[in-house]
């Protein structure tokens, strides 16, 4: 019953995140309930969501939706943050590592509160390597260590510095944000801190979701869903926070 109640909240958690983002909550907020140490949680959300946008990246590729130029150059310096982060996370005590997780969701809320409209025009400005290998650095570290509403933070800092449109930024984000979770869930491999009991019903519902939620995407987008973000954020949060007090 438990595994089939993982299963059904995963493919929920696949369709939320592919469709704009929220899948890392849903799934994270599963695994703490679940009573996972707090960096073998984070190490498995990671394979999760490896697999979530892999599957939502490749939907929105062949749908036209991903600006193939700038991928490689923000995926490379993500990727050096991803693994900065990952390092350091792991390598903390469980009390400490909660109080990160826990500060970085609060991060994460915020940017979902601030993140209004995807209809808004943005004006495309230019920006020195400097700066945008900065922000790539920063965004892969944020990945590395726990990524909530990691697709609201990479979809502003790619229309922000880029001009790309809300259909475009999430495509784009999605590949980068895969990358940057591939690497992280091969640091907490070689950690031993993914529990691999529970992949399989964790990812074969996630990548389905995935792609119904990209296909969604094509279509509709996904702003109305914001609110349901919030909440499982909060419920999390408060879980995190009664874990520290």
């Amino acid at each position: 019953m438990q595994t089939a109640l993982l299963s059904l909240i995963s493919l929920m958690a696949g369709f939320i995140g592919s469709l704009m983002s929220g899948g890392s909550i849903v799934i994270f907020s599963v695994l703490t309930f679940l009573d996972l140490p707090v960096q073998s949680a984070v190490g498995t959300l990671k394979v999760a969501i490896a697999a979530l946008t892999l599957v939502s990246a490749a939907t929105y590729y062949w749908g036209g939706a991903v600006e193939i130029r700038s991928v490689p150059y923000l995926v490379s310096f993500s990727v050096i943050g991803a693994l900065g982060g990952s390092y350091l996370f792991s390598s903390l005590p469980a009390g400490p590592a909660g109080a990160v997780s826990l500060g970085l969701l609060l991060i994460g809320l915020y940017f979902s509160v601030r993140s209004h409209s995807s209809t808004v025009a943005v004006e495309k400005r230019g920006a020195s390597r400097v700066l945008v290998s900065a922000v790539g650095f920063i965004v892969g570290l944020y990945i590395g260590i726990l990524g909530v509403a990691s697709t609201l933070i990479v979809i502003a800092a790619l229309r922000a510095f880029f001009g790309m449109d809300m259909l475009r930024a999430n495509g784009t984000a999605k590949t980068l944000i895969f990358f940057n979770n591939l690497t992280a869930a091969i640091v907490y491999g070689f950690g031993g801190q993914i529990d691999y009991g529970l992949l399989v019903p964790v990812i074969v519902p996630v990548c389905a979701g995935a792609w119904l939620g990209a296909k969604t995407a094509m279509r509709v987008g996904g702003e109305r869903l914001r609110w349901v973000y919030l909440l499982i954020g909060s419920a999390t949060a408060l879980k995190l926070l009664s874990e520290l007090v």
